[in-house]
């Protein structure tokens, strides 16, 4: 299971090693920030960036979100949350099994490879939207991102995902 705390700055790193520190002799638990890569165009040419998917978010793989959830109520506010509001919370069990679809055992989303097979029409050959590609709502080839819309912390989101085009040399007419 997966509890979510929001963080205070977007200091991510620093937020996730307080709390490896804090909780580690008492619980077992492995903290992180989900990642995604993209392709992006920088003076004509396509550049893989990697960026933070939900920046000022930290994610705390546990087996025990309750004691977690506890602990981390124990810590005075200044040092780990963003604002007064409820700031710690788990993840609902769909949007955990999502998640561990999409991600690799460090939180990242790596870049799907896709293909256009005519009539509009998209097959999802590798990557992470290969068992999920029923769940797109719209490709924007022209960006190289596929828009995911799902639930998730509680609210309506979309998720911009990398994609990279593959393209037969016959298709394209070389």
């Amino acid at each position: 299971m997966w509890c979510v705390v929001h963080v205070r700055d977007r200091n991510e790193e620093d937020t996730e090693s307080f709390i490896e520190g804090l909780l580690q002799g008492r619980l077992n638990v492995r903290c992180f920030h989900l990642t995604r890569s993209r392709r992006k165009k920088y003076r004509g040419e396509w550049q893989t960036v990697h960026e933070n998917l939900f920046p000022g978010y930290v994610f705390i793989d546990t087996d025990q979100p309750d004691k977690v959830y506890r602990e981390l109520k124990k810590v005075p506010k200044p040092k780990l949350m963003f604002s007064d509001d409820e700031y710690v919370s788990t993840l609902e069990p769909q949007e955990f099994d999502l998640m561990k679809k999409l991600t690799d055992k460090n939180g990242h989303i790596g870049i799907s490879t896709i293909k256009l097979v005519g009539n509009g029409k998209i097959e999802y050959l590798s990557g992470p939207l290969v068992n999920i590609g029923d769940k797109v709502r719209r490709v924007n080839l022209h960006k190289r991102i596929a828009e995911l819309e799902t639930n998730f912390m509680g609210r309506r989101q979309i998720l911009y995902l990398g994609i990279e085009v593959e393209r037969a040399w016959d298709e394209c007419g070389m």
